[in-house]
């Protein structure tokens, strides 16, 4: 025996196959839906379920007259999603400069991260009725920005500190005996360390808050968002249903580009 190791651990070939035919397993599961969709939305019949013949009607039709419908929750949307981004960003990048600074941060990290597992209805309806019941206000842009920043911000406080637990803050405490004020010191040297998880926080918040849905219903008020949108539309099963497959596969394709973005800045930190 040469006494070298396997450095990626304990691996047999069976084992090592094993482990790629379920993440193959789970890759097929987890696409053959969305890609399944994208192929119906050039059918000429997308209720059908076959995507024969092939067509753009669809994508060429999604501005024309009635059809245009979702353009307004569209834009709904995104300055909802612009708006939780910015918020969830500046809380996360706050929160997540003192945390790992602080004493029982395991704890605190817990009540921040304990909002992923509660059902999204559960925090709609709590919102709902902190709003209307507690304080009498009606639901509307306002109620779903703040649904939409308590699912966010968990995300954006991740991407921050995978950044900011490996910060040497003696950085700041070098820049400080230099002369430095606490703002010089952020934007020179804190900055541009956290910036990748800035930049994967703002990603990653909005698009959460686009294609939020469960949360949205029961804080909308009189707004109509685009997931809401093409909810509707979908269930209701009228004519718009066809068209709904080729906004969402075009809605699937950006999200998929602004997630590798995200993905892709966040591992360069790394």
């Amino acid at each position: 025996m040469s006494g070298r190791r396997n450095p990626a651990g304990v691996f047999t070939r069976g084992t090592a196959f094993l482990a790629v035919l379920l993440g193959g397993i789970a890759l097929f599961l987890l696409y053959t839906p969305i890609v399944g969709l994208a192929f119906l939305s050039f059918g000429e019949s997308p209720l059908s379920g076959i995507p024969w013949p092939l067509t753009t009607h669809w994508y060429s039709s999604l501005l024309e007259g009635a059809n245009a419908n979702w353009v307004e929750p569209l834009l709904i949307t995104v300055g909802v999603g612009l708006i939780v981004a910015a918020l969830s960003t500046a809380a996360a990048l706050v929160i997540g400069r003192l945390l790992p600074v602080i004493r029982h941060r395991g704890g605190v990290l817990a009540a921040y991260l304990s909002v992923l597992v509660m059902p999204g209805i559960l925090i709609g309806i709590a919102v709902l009725i902190f709003y209307r019941g507690l304080i009498g206000i009606r639901t509307g842009l306002w109620s779903v920005v703040l649904v939409h920043f308590i699912w966010a911000l968990p995300f954006a406080l991740l991407c921050i500190l995978i950044v900011s637990v490996r910060f040497d803050h003696r950085l700041l405490e070098a820049a400080r005996d230099l002369g430095a004020d606490r703002w010089r010191a952020f934007r020179d040297i804190e900055l541009p360390i956290l910036k990748p998880g800035i930049s994967a926080s703002v990603f990653f918040s909005f698009l959460l808050s686009f294609n939020e849905l469960p949360r949205t219903l029961y804080t909308r008020g009189g707004i109509t968002t685009l997931p809401y949108y093409i909810w509707t539309a979908s269930a209701a099963h009228s004519s718009q249903v066809s068209l709904i497959y080729a906004l969402s596969a075009i809605i699937m394709a950006v999200s998929f580009v602004i997630i590798l973005i995200a993905t892709r800045t966040l591992m360069r930190s790394n």
